[in-house]
């Protein structure tokens, strides 16, 4: 599956996002899951299809005691990313403590995005970026200052396939 594009959403007041029905559709129960994983970032958070996510834990255990700094990160992401199950309309439920006007709860990781209402779904390969809407169209208008850098990142990045 190859997640591309960007959607605008609003998050309705019971803090339900729908996804988008073309990455709904996209999605093959066997090899992506039915379900996502809502993973913090600094500025935005990932919605991960769950196979993808357990795909990539499988291939990175951490042993029966691990150094303290792995134990910390793994902690920091796995204890914060909550398993989000669409409902049969295709919406998910952002926990309270990754919205602006949630109630943080203890877990609640500082410097981290909270969400508002108006965001947007970004495609990025394998997953969705979900962003405060005005903060994405900030960091897009950043990236486009200098489309000389940005085009040698894209052939860097893809080489020949583009």
């Amino acid at each position: 599956m190859v997640i591309t594009d960007h959607y605008e959403h609003v998050i309705d007041d019971k803090n339900r996002l729908a996804i988008p029905s073309h990455v709904r559709s996209t999605m093959d129960p066997e090899r992506d899951g039915v379900a996502f994983y809502l993973v913090p970032r600094k500025a935005y958070l990932m919605l991960i299809p769950e196979k993808s996510l357990e795909r990539t834990v499988q291939g990175k255990t951490a042993g029966l005691m691990p150094p303290a700094e792995v134990a910390n990160v793994r902690r920091a992401v796995y204890g914060n990313s909550p398993r989000l199950e669409p409902d049969k309309q295709g919406r998910v439920i952002i926990p309270d403590r990754f919205m602006k006007a949630g109630k943080p709860d203890a877990a609640e990781i500082p410097g981290y995005t909270r969400l508002d209402r108006a965001v947007t779904l970004v495609g990025n390969g394998d997953r969705l970026e979900l962003w405060n809407r005005d903060e994405f169209v900030a960091h897009m208008k950043k990236a486009y200052e200098d489309p000389d850098k940005l085009e040698n990142e894209v052939e860097k990045m893809f080489g020949d396939a583009v």
